[in-house]
């Protein structure tokens, strides 16, 4: 009895183990670059909607053609990462945000401002989100997965 209860032990501890170490770990590489160009995306996508604005009478909006393409890309990159996590919160929050990429892409093609605008406002306040639920930061500045 006492020894199929230290047995019963011994794996539950190694399994708690193991669930603390996949729970907290360094992201991947294609990971955090995914996260680099998001908010280099994100930067250059507000430059550009505010330099759409200044230009008044004649806005070039096809700028925002490359900020459509990289934000679609590195959310794809991350929604591939969340999916092969399980981790169905910040899925949901890519997947969702990435309807906003799909309209701010239409909002150019139709020379939209208003909608270009709300879209491209949603995208911007999607990050705080999943970063405050998903991630920890460290005494060196990086970041580890929650």
């Amino acid at each position: 009895m006492r020894a199929t209860a230290a047995l019963l032990m011994v794996c539950a501890t190694t399994l708690t183990g193991f669930v603390v170490v996949r729970a907290n770990e360094k992201p991947s590489d294609a990971y955090q670059q995914a996260m680099k160009d998001l908010g280099a995306a994100n930067a250059k996508l507000r430059a550009d909607v505010t330099q759409i604005e200044k230009d008044g009478a004649y806005p070039d909006y096809n700028p925002i053609d490359a900020d459509v393409a990289k934000l679609r890309a590195s959310f794809a990159v991350a929604l591939q990462f969340w999916q092969e996590k399980k981790v169905e919160d910040a899925a949901s929050k890519i997947q969702a945000v990435m309807k906003y990429v799909d309209e701010l892409e239409t909002a150019r093609k139709e020379k939209n401002y208003d909608s270009l605008m709300t879209s491209a406002a949603e995208i911007g306040k999607s990050c705080g989100g999943c970063h405050a639920a998903h991630r920890d930061k460290l005494p060196d500045g990086s970041y580890e997965i929650k």
